[in-house]
């Protein structure tokens, strides 16, 4: 699996993922950003939402439990820590709400309710601690992965 980010100006980049182009990623002007796009913390919060969702969905398909509706608010605090109080990311919190369709079992909602978390490939992965390597290159020509072109 492999996304592609392109540098357009500013603080702003394009990127690329499977078939999908052009999706802004930007920081709001009030972090020195043209606001054209979600940040990357924000993708990193609608990522554990979408994955938190879909795994929750997976469960009460599997079950062929419907819903009348679903949404997810994925809350990230950020706060200044650390002795050179740089901005991290120090807390999320998510609230999953759901109305089932009226003939759902309760046993088999509470199931999923219980047992989604741990298939939840991006929650596991970050708070399992997940090694991040990255490697800087300075190079003479522009270099294109052409699995994006």
């Amino acid at each position: 699996m492999k996304v592609l980010l392109d540098y357009t100006k500013n603080l702003h980049f394009k990127a690329s993922a499977r078939n999908f182009r052009d999706l802004n990623v930007d920081e709001p002007v009030s972090f020195h950003g043209t606001d054209l796009g979600p940040s990357a913390v924000e993708y990193l919060l609608i990522g554990i939402g979408g994955c938190l969702g879909t795994t929750f969905l997976f469960c009460l398909q599997k079950k062929k439990i419907e819903l009348e509706s679903l949404n997810v608010i994925v809350d990230g605090e950020l706060s200044h820590t650390g002795p050179k109080m740089h901005l991290r990311l120090v807390n999320v919190n998510v609230d999953l709400n759901f109305i089932p369709k009226n003939d759902s079992s309760d046993k088999e909602i509470d199931k999923c309710m219980k047992e989604f978390l741990e298939h939840c490939i991006i929650t596991n992965s970050i708070t399992m601690g997940l090694p991040i390597s990255v490697n800087c290159t300075k190079e003479t020509k522009k270099k294109v992965d052409k699995k994006f072109v």
